[in-house]
């Protein structure tokens, strides 16, 4: 049995040996091994750096990326302010012109016949013409308001006298 245990030892240590031999980096002195691993970090530094320099463009890019975007989201609130101003200033300019332009055009182009402003005034007024015009005489003189209110009813009052009188001039005419 010891002779079969020297047996399987040697076999071992044969087997050790062959795989010594089949193994490079066995093989290889301090001084070889040492350049081998200083190659392999130069190597893997070179791969570091040039994954740092694309990290570093790809940051770069994104920045600009996101200053474009933040700068474009500025102009687009630039131009809501803006679109709202016009806004408001065009519905100004529609008012001064909704009450400008018609009584211009009603006092100015309109002919007279069509009588345009008395129909505004009365429409104004939310009143029959006849209506809104005793409200406007009265309200500009009171004193010939009562006068002409005065004569109205002496008028009414003596009306067959007025017409008799009117037909007998017409007869010696």
């Amino acid at each position: 049995m010891l002779q079969q245990n020297v047996n399987t030892a040697g076999e071992n240590v044969a087997r050790i040996g062959q795989f010594l031999k089949a193994a490079p980096a066995l093989a290889m002195t301090p001084e070889q091994m040492a350049q081998r691993i200083a190659a392999a970090g130069s190597a893997a530094r070179r791969e570091d750096q040039a994954a740092l320099a694309k990290a570093g463009e790809d940051k770069a890019r994104i920045m600009a990326d996101l200053r474009a975007i933040a700068g474009s989201a500025w102009t687009r609130a630039d131009q809501k302010n803006r679109q709202l101003w016009f806004a408001l200033g065009g519905v100004a300019a529609g008012i001064l012109a909704w009450a400008i332009v018609p009584g211009l055009v009603a006092r100015e182009i309109a002919p007279a016949s069509w009588q345009w402003p008395e129909r505004m005034a009365a429409r104004t007024l939310d009143l029959p013409r006849w209506e809104a015009g005793q409200r406007m005489i009265q309200s500009a003189s009171p004193t010939a308001f009562r006068a002409i209110v005065g004569a109205d009813r002496i008028v009414t009052a003596n009306r067959a006298a007025i017409e008799g009188c009117g037909k007998a001039a017409a007869r010696n005419a």
